[in-house]
């Protein structure tokens, strides 16, 4: 191929110098001699270069040849000016790597499908109750719903679950997955090495059988082909591995990685104690269908209509009251995509996500005016360069071509190096959404796929066009003759009126950002700084459940009360105390309360503690008596209430030995001040708190709370030896974390709004910096001249250095009057995500321009210093 090209070239020169011999021919039978007669054959002929180049226009295939030359000419530029090219790349590597570490986030998230049988296929089902949809379903009606065959093909429940694993001395926390029998048939997916669970390993009363993930294969047992058939200690109970599943599949949770799956009927094996979660009542699975081929989704759901009233028996007991029976019965199942699986971060963090790439977006405008700036000021050290190929016949569309192509090849550059930065960063943002879970880590492959590759390169042709084209119209539009001329005027002319909108419009964006970091930021401390009526601070929480030991009822009681005195009694411990539920924790439990014998429209939440649990967490007692030892399973039933539930249920007269009932009835002994339960954002629910040893029978899992002072971390090492003391066979990994982490975890998604917000607020920040300064510094540096006279006529050096001040203040002043009504029309997109605080609050507003105000000075401080140095006879000689 290329020696055809070759050939092509040769023929065109010498049929170009045939028509030109032919024409000195002509010219010298005219009578002229033959130099003369040459140079009037050239005039005659034209410009022989510029034939060449539309001859070659019309072959083709030279276009890729065209770029390839626009490609080494612009790298040879690019070469040639390595602080430009740094600074530029940089910027825009920041931007678009800011944009993809997001978008990365968004796609797993949101967008990636499951990596199963034809993920589009997939339906996820929810339950219409009331008006609200929830994907929750019971575990005998998903079995219901997969035996109808006249619709689906399969239908599968799962949920995520954390599993101790191994013996007692080596137990591990792993993440798995509880699922039902039709799992693996539903999803479309098959086994690396072994079987897959079946609908046969769900039946009670089969033996429990494990599947185990390709990484955990990998990682735990080094691939070995003969895993199948090993033994694995799962709570303490044997469990067979039967298969492995296939590599990039890790469960139908997105983001939590499943690394063992086991059927739902293995409960009542491996937790006795939660066998109550295969009755019709608890809604704990999601459920996937994959319909029957050809039953489109809008018919899949018109046949529901009509099934699920005879099916909805499934979801009821007839030891539900009525109220709770009819709720149910008059419910309706709704479908939607469930290709993506599902996961509960996506409603805690889609709409925070949705914002910080808006954010990121700015940022990368910031950048790109940043750039285009750049490229105007290497416009006009360029402007001889272009005049020239004007002069001598470039066309002025191949010169934008030209120009565009050194754009485009910087961004892409620079999209590289962006990819990098966002998979270093992509990790940041995962352990950011970490920190809001109680036991798992969320889990995102990060590793750049072509819907990551095809989203940076598309922002990378974007923004290269966005950010090259201007500069490229204005460098093509001057006349040739001026700048062949080096008049300076027309060239500085026309980048004088362009650059200062730019940077206009880099301090107007950046203050939008500001105002969005300063109402986010002030949001999460307004929630740090809540009264929520505890005191966090010292409490060391301990989840321990000993019926996986084998105590029960009775045994468990004073199993529990011998592991409190000895927690009350180590070094450094305040108080100590147990409850079933702690502030924060995300366990709700509650019901429908009653004010001597007469229901009340309303709810109450409910929580068991033993005395001390208001002094551990510092909850003032406000009237009445706390519990004692005395309130135990012969003793009257008593309750203590929140001021809450005394102003909604019992605004008159006094509520001390008045009777409330949500379960059964107590007698009110004591009132507490109102505490934050569930949300921080939400005010503290009605409540109601009982002797936690006063009903054996219910003991199950607890938490204790230690307030200690000191050294935490001895104190927590101190509570887990007591606990192998008490429970020395447990197959259980028990974990201490203190009560400010479980505050902190339930401010997640505040935490990365104001941490990231911030740190794109301040890279913007530093890009309009960067770009006031250039233009600041391009300026003085054409207004030599005009400094040096002034100082030669008197001026003062603090007054130059005010003369370049007072240009950036201004600037910066229409920076402010443009961002500022532009923040807060951006401000009320995100006036939901505040809290304390309007989203045009005063403060917040009066401190992001004045941190606009002093950067603006910052930037002009270099450039007014060496305007204020300029010696006047050096200026005129410059001049």
């Amino acid at each position: 191929m290329r020696w055809r090209r070759r050939k092509r070239e040769e023929d065109l020169d010498r049929e170009l110098r045939a028509h030109l011999d032919l024409e000195t021919e002509d010219q010298r039978d005219s009578g002229l001699p033959f130099v003369e007669a040459r140079y009037a054959a050239q005039r005659a002929f034209g410009n022989a270069t510029l034939i060449g180049e539309d001859t070659r226009a019309v072959w083709g295939w030279t276009s890729l040849e065209r770029l390839g030359q626009d490609l080494r000419y612009a790298l040879r530029i690019m070469r040639k000016s390595p602080a430009f090219t740094a600074t530029a790349v940089l910027s825009l590597a920041l931007g678009i790597g800011a944009n993809t570490a997001i978008f990365t986030l968004i796609d797993r998230l949101l967008l990636n499908m499951l990596p199963v049988r034809n993920p589009h296929e997939l339906t996820q089902l929810m339950r219409v109750e009331a008006g609200r949809a929830d994907n929750s379903f019971s575990y005998p009606v998903v079995h219901a719903l997969d035996s109808r065959r006249d619709v689906f093909s399969g239908v599968c429940g799962f949920t995520w679950a954390t599993f101790n694993v191994g013996s007692t001395d080596t137990v591990a926390r792993v993440g798995g997955a509880w699922v039902t029998g039709a799992y693996y048939e539903t999803l479309g997916v098959t086994p690396v090495l072994g079987r897959l669970l079946a609908r046969d390993d769900d039946r009670r009363g089969a033996a429990p059988a494990a599947v185990i993930s390709y990484g955990y294969w990998e990682r735990r047992y080094g691939r070995d082909p003969q895993v199948v058939g090993t033994i694995i200690r799962i709570e303490g109970q044997p469990v067979p591995i039967v298969g492995v599943s296939p590599a990039g599949f890790s469960g139908a949770n997105v983001g939590f990685v499943a690394d063992i799956t086991l059927p739902v009927a293995a409960l009542t094996r491996i937790m006795p104690e939660r066998a109550a979660l295969l009755e019709t009542e608890p809604q704990w699975l999601r459920a996937l269908a994959r319909p029957r081929p050809g039953l489109s989704r809008t018919q899949l759901k018109a046949r529901l209509d009509v099934l699920w009233p005879q099916m909805a028996s499934a979801a009821v007991t007839v030891n539900m009251e009525p109220d709770r029976r009819r709720v149910p019965l008059s419910s309706s199942i709704d479908v939607s995509p469930g290709g993506t699986g599902w996961s509960p971060l996506r409603g805690q963090f889609r709409q925070p996500l949705l914002l910080l790439m808006s954010v990121a977006g700015l940022v990368l405008l910031i950048a790109c005016a940043n750039v285009a700036n750049l490229l105007l000021a290497r416009a006009t050290a360029r402007r001889r360069e272009i005049a020239l190929r004007f002069a001598i016949g470039s066309g002025r569309g191949r010169i934008i071509r030209q120009l565009l192509t050194e754009s485009v090849l910087l961004s892409s550059i620079a999209a590289a190096f962006g990819v990098a930065i966002a998979w270093l960063a992509g990790r940041f943002l995962v352990n950011l959404l970490s920190s809001g879970r109680r036991e798992a880590m969320v889990d995102f492959d990060l590793a750049p796929d072509w819907h990551i590759l095809a989203f940076t390169s598309a922002v990378a042709l974007g923004t290269g066009i966005l950010f090259g084209l201007v500069p490229a119209l204005r460098a093509t539009v001057a006349a040739p003759g001026p700048a062949l001329k080096d008049d300076t005027r027309t060239s500085a002319g026309s980048r004088t009126k362009l650059a200062p909108a730019l940077v206009v419009l880099q301090l107007a964006l950046s203050l939008v950002l500001l105002v969005g970091t300063g109402l986010l930021v002030r949001t999460l401390r307004n929630l740090q700084q809540l009264d929520a009526g505890f005191r966090h601070e010292g409490v060391l929480l301990m989840n321990v459940d000993a019926r996986r030991a084998g105590f029960e009822g009775p045994r468990l009681a004073v199993l529990y009360r011998e592991l409190l005195d000895r927690l009350q009694h180590l070094p450094g411990v305040q108080s100590a105390s147990l409850s079933t539920n702690t502030p924060l924790s995300g366990a709700k439990h509650g019901g429908r309360v009653s004010v001597d014998k007469q229901p009340q429209p309303g709810t109450a939440q409910f929580n068991a503690v033993t005395p001390g649990y208001f002094r551990t967490l510092r909850t003032p007692l406000l009237l009445g008596r706390d519990f004692t030892l005395q309130d135990g399973p012969g003793a009257p039933p008593v309750a203590i209430v929140n001021e809450q539930l005394v102003r909604q249920y019992l605004p008159h007269g006094n509520p001390l030995g008045r009777h409330v009932a949500v379960d059964s009835e107590m007698e009110i002994v004591g009132i507490v001040k109102d505490a934050i339960a569930d949300d921080l954002r939400e005010p503290p629910p009605p409540a109601v708190y009982r002797p936690y040893f006063q009903r054996p029978h219910e003991i199950g899992n607890a938490t204790f709370e230690v307030y200690a002072m000191g050294a935490l971390a001895q104190v927590a090492g101190a509570l887990k030896d007591e606990l192998r003391a008490v429970l020395p066979q447990a197959p259980v990994q028990y974990q201490v974390k203190t009560l400010t982490e479980q505050v902190e975890r339930s401010l997640a998604q505040e935490r990365m709004l104001a941490t990231l917000a911030t740190g794109f607020g301040l890279l913007a920040l530093l890009l309009a910096a960067v770009g006031l300064y250039g233009l600041l510094a391009y300026t003085v540096g054409r207004r030599t001249g005009e400094i040096g006279i002034r100082m030669a006529l008197g001026a003062r050096q603090r007054d130059v250095q005010w003369l370049v001040l007072a240009g950036a203040l201004r600037l910066a002043a229409m920076g402010i009057a443009v961002g500022l009504p532009a923040a807060w029309a951006a401000s009320r997109l995100v006036s939901s995500m505040l809290f304390g605080l309007t989203p045009t609050d005063a403060l917040t507003t009066l401190a992001a321009t004045t941190v606009l105000a002093m950067t603006a000075l910052l930037a002009g401080y270099l450039p007014a210093r060496r305007a204020s140095r300029v010696e006047p006879m050096a200026a005129l000689k410059y001049e």
